[in-house]
Order: C-alpha cells, then sequence, then structure tokens
C-alpha cells in the first residue's frame, strides 16, 4: 500500500512560479526566497549534518546569503544533505518550471535565465546520485531540444495523455 511508503522519503518542493519578474536579478532574487524558504523548511533536520562546512553551507542558502554561483547547485546540495541525514534518497518536486523562461524570452534575458535553470536542473535531477526520483511540471512541453538537452530517462507525460486521469482527473 502506498500508506506504508509515506514519510519515508525526505521530500524537496520547489515552485518556480514566483520568478516571473522584469529582469534577471529581480527572478534570481525570486529563487533566492524560494530556495531559502525550503531550506528553513528542513531546519530542525539539519542540525544532525556532522560536517560544520556542510552546516555552514546550508545556512548560507536558509539565510539567503550564498553566492550566485552556490545557487547552480543549491537543490542538489540540499538532496545530498537530507540524503545524509536520512539515510534515504530525496523526492524532487519542481513546479511550474516553465514560468522564469517564457517569462525572460518576453522580457530580454532568456539565454542567461535558461543557462540558469539548465544548472539548476543538471546537478538536481541528472548528476545527482542522492536523488530517488523527480517530477518537474509546468504548461509548456518538455523538449528534450531545450534545457533538458543533458538528462536522460524523461518520461513525458502531457495533459492528453490517459496514463494518470484516474488519479488526476
Amino acid at each position: 500500500k502506498y500508506t506504508g511508503e509515506m514519510g519515508k522519503y525526505p521530500v524537496i518542493t520547489l515552485s518556480l512560479k514566483s520568478m516571473k519578474q522584469a529582469s534577471y536579478a529581480d527572478a534570481f532574487y525570486c529563487l533566492k526566497e524560494e530556495v531559502a524558504r525550503e531550506y528553513k523548511r528542513h531546519l530542525v533536520a539539519m542540525e544532525n549534518l556532522e560536517s560544520e562546512e556542510d552546516k555552514e553551507k546550508y545556512y548560507r542558502f536558509a539565510n539567503r546569503k550564498a553566492a550566485p554561483e552556490e545557487y547552480l547547485t543549491a537543490v542538489k546540495f540540499l538532496s545530498e544533505c537530507l540524503c545524509a541525514v536520512s539515510g534515504s534518497k530525496t523526492v524532487i518536486l519542481i513546479d511550474e518550471y516553465d514560468v522564469p523562461l517564457e517569462n525572460a524570452y518576453f522580457n530580454g534575458f532568456y539565454d542567461r535565465m535558461a543557462t540558469l535553470v539548465r544548472s539548476l536542473f543538471e546537478s538536481a535531477l541528472k548528476t545527482n546520485e542522492t536523488l530517488g526520483f523527480a517530477v518537474v511540471t509546468g504548461c509548456l512541453r518538455i523538449s528534450k531540444e531545450s534545457i533538458f538537452t543533458g538528462l536522460n530517462n524523461l518520461s513525458i507525460v502531457s495533459i492528453m495523455d490517459k496514463s494518470y486521469a484516474e488519479h488526476f482527473g
């Protein structure tokens, strides 16, 4: 039964819907806020991290003090920390992945935003040994030729697919 699986896996949840801003700097600020919220949600568990260096890095994210380049691997690092303290691989849920990309396209900073999102996703979803599985949702169809070029084994389920209709309507 599914109830036997409940609470066994650490879950990282990020929504990128707030990254609909007129500039890259403002959109990046919203990402920092979202990442900080997720890090703070898991703060109690992180007291059990063994490495002082990892604890310091963790608190930098929770307090929005991490360097901009650290955000490129922020989700992977959180996954690694959660796996270290729980002993279980993580589940990563990313909602509205397409909002910052579509917004950046219309506001003239698509290349910069695509680089950020690609790095964030590749580190979290491809080169992450602590990942159990991930679900990425958005309105725009995921193209394997886009920001997801570096990802393998994607299962794309569109709204027209009936695979999960009985569960989600």
